[in-house]
């Protein structure tokens, strides 16, 4: 429903012309597509059998495996303070979230964790990558991809959910209440993408995930204040270093040495890749580099660019 309420609000803001009318090939839409579905289907499927501190530990494990993925497919390199920052943030995340270090975990549990960090990461990065390589803006993007992602788990999903709870989703009385909520929930969920599809565009995964722990602290904050709920010192603890973290962390990205060369690089990780006009074949640990009078070039990412932002 989240993602037929974004294609119908993005077709509306392109008849009113708001946004522009933009097509990118059906592989990558399919592959953005079928990456972006299994993070959510395993996200809900590990919080589902997983512990609530085995499914949070698994979240904070999205940002070293992001930090691996720019490193190696697409050649950024973290200084030693920026690595550092970003342990600093997840130490601190980690002490608020996961609330009993004794684990059960199951083999099941352990491996649909594995696919759901997996699946997140690359979603994350496949969100800059399409931008870049195609040139779009968030909104452009959306209306490529929430189409492919409205009727695959439109297809899938009724039957996952027979398999998890036991019952067809068609069966549900929808009552009013139920309704109103719905409507909501589908509202937030265009704010939602929209925003991330915008910072994802402009920051990179790793900087997405590390300040996005801070809606971790936005959260807990609002339920001491609005709702009573008791702020402990270990969360107190960990909620200063978290921030402290991002902070530091923002510090450090802005201060870390830009290539004399300045180019302008646009990675294509994974088979998300395409030719020096943005079609064609793979191009896998390659990106395009834009030289000062204009002219692009492609070729391996190793040696080439150092991304450190």
């Amino acid at each position: 429903m989240h993602f037929l309420f974004c294609t119908f609000s993005v077709w509306v803001t392109q008849g009113l012309g708001l946004v522009k009318r933009t097509s990118i090939p059906k592989r990558d839409v399919l592959l953005f597509a079928l990456v972006a579905d299994i993070s959510i289907l395993a996200l809900n499927l590990s919080l589902m059998i997983n512990t609530v501190s085995f499914y949070q530990i698994a979240k904070l494990l999205i940002i070293p495996f992001v930090c691996f993925v720019e490193w190696f497919y697409m050649g950024r390199t973290f200084t030693r303070e920026v690595a550092t920052t970003i342990l600093v943030v997840i130490i601190g995340v980690a002490i608020v979230t996961v609330e009993d270090l004794r684990l059960k975990i199951s083999v099941t549990g352990a491996c649909i964790a594995g696919v759901s960090v997996v699946s997140s990461g690359l979603q994350q990065i496949f969100v800059r990558s399409l931008q870049q390589k195609h040139g779009l803006s968030s909104h452009e993007l959306l209306s490529n991809t929430a189409p492919a992602q409205a009727w695959t788990l439109l297809v899938v999903g009724p039957f996952v959910d027979k398999v998890v709870s036991g019952g067809w989703v068609f069966h549900y009385t929808l009552t009013h209440g139920a309704l109103v909520w719905l409507i909501g929930s589908c509202i937030l969920a265009v704010l939602v993408n929209i925003t991330q599809f915008m910072c994802l565009g402009r920051f990179s995964a790793v900087s997405f995930q590390v300040l996005g722990h801070s809606k971790t602290v936005m959260v807990l904050l609002g339920g001491w204040l609005f709702l009573g709920d008791e702020l402990s010192p270990r969360k107190l603890l960990g909620m200063t270093l978290a921030v402290a973290g991002m902070v530091w962390y923002g510090k450090a990205s802005a201060a870390a040495p830009v290539p004399a060369s300045k180019r302008a690089v646009s990675p294509a990780p994974l088979g998300l890749g395409g030719d020096a006009e943005g079609a064609g074949g793979p191009l896998l640990g390659r990106a395009r580099s834009v030289s000062g009078d204009g002219r692009i070039t492609v070729g391996p990412v190793a040696g080439k660019m150092r991304d450190v932002v």
